[in-house]
């Protein structure tokens, strides 16, 4: 393992655990092109597992030492970055080994984390801005200075758009990822906390925690053409964690606060179901029909008819010089973009990065 190498505070802005059992809740067989053969699951105390999203067998596992508050994966799928945010700190995780590469120390505290679909560079917001890392040589290039305690992060397919949730203003920021600034906001109200975008790039959606007793959670979907609201719903107490189905029709909101699932139709942004499930992530691969939920002690898997397909138990962390550890799944991650092969390196996040921020 690399040494930790601290670096300079460009962002002064303000192994082993356990197989995995499987409880199948459904007969199936993933016969699609399209499915992506592996989930990187990150739980709470910076655990992380590498699972075959077919079998649930654990094929690596890693501990990044920290508290993880966000989790974004290289195109290839050939690097994870867990970020360790009550530490300031981002660990590179080759999930293939569990080997923990490197660690880059920022001396803020950091939150979400999202990948540009070519790989060229990887965001985590923190407080007072965004930190721009190059993946390649995994160093901090840029800091983007952003207004209003940014937290939830996406990227438009195109790469040139970074979209920021600004917690503590109620905006969305715009920032032009070649130049590293924010250009513009869009209103949105709340408390934005996390941000999806449909696989098409056309709309962005946006969860906002409740800001006092007047103002409920919402859902927001942005026209990324007009870069105008054209929709919003109540969500209740709170929203979390959004995914967005390959064909852009359907959204999955978690609910934390309510220990549900939002079930929504996207043209018209109502609510079809409620599942009573309890899971602070959802998360939904390009391509992949299949729903992953962060469940706890389970990674939980639905079908496009929000059929349990399989339950995922996780099972306890005998992890080297500690005491065991329960694994209290939290987030789940995939590459952006088109899947690819398990192992291959048809989009090396190690590419390069000249003449972008």
């Amino acid at each position: 393992m690399a040494k930790p190498r601290l670096v300079a505070a460009v962002l002064a802005l303000s192994a082993a655990i356990a197989a995995m059992g499987v409880e199948q809740r459904h007969d199936y067989t993933t016969t699609s092109a399209a499915a992506v053969p592996r989930a990187y699951v990150v739980g709470k105390t910076g655990l992380v597992q590498v699972v075959d999203t077919r079998t649930g067998t654990v094929l690596a596992h890693a501990d990044t030492a920290g508290r993880a508050t966000g989790v974004a994966v290289s195109p290839d799928g050939q690097r994870v970055y867990v970020v360790n945010g009550w530490t300031g700190a981002i660990t590179e995780v080759d999930p293939n080994t569990g080997a923990v590469v490197d660690r880059l120390f920022t001396q803020v505290q950091l939150t979400h984390a999202a990948m540009r679909p070519d790989g060229k560079r990887l965001y985590v917001s923190a407080s007072g801005g965004v930190a721009v890392v190059d993946p390649e040589n995994f160093r901090l290039v840029a800091a983007v200075k952003v207004p209003g305690q940014p937290q939830g992060l996406a990227v438009h397919p195109n790469n040139q758009v970074l979209y920021v949730a600004n917690a503590q203003d109620g905006t969305v920021g715009l920032v032009d990822t070649a130049t590293a600034f924010q250009t513009s906001t869009v209103q949105v109200g709340g408390m934005p906390q996390h941000l999806a975008i449909s696989p098409d790039g056309k709309r962005l959606y946006v969860s906002s925690m409740r800001l006092g007793e007047q103002t409920p959670g919402t859902l927001s979907v942005i026209d990324t053409t007009t870069n105008r609201v054209v929709g919003t719903m109540s969500v209740g107490r709170g929203a979390g964690s959004l995914a967005v189905t390959p064909d852009g029709a359907t959204v999955y909101l978690a609910l934390t606060k309510e220990e549900s699932v939002a079930v929504i139709d996207a043209a018209t942004m109502t609510l079809r179901e409620r599942l009573p499930i309890n899971a602070p992530s959802v998360a939904i691969a390009p391509g992949d029909p299949r729903v992953f939920l962060a469940t706890g002690t389970t990674t939980t898997v639905l079908d496009s008819s929000n059929a349990v397909l399989a339950t995922y138990r996780m099972k306890l962390g005998e992890l080297r010089d500690t005491r065991p550890r329960l694994f209290d799944a939290a987030m789940i991650a995939f590459p952006p973009g088109q899947p690819t092969a398990a192992g291959s390196r048809t989009s090396s996040s190690k590419s390069s990065s000249t003449g972008s921020s």
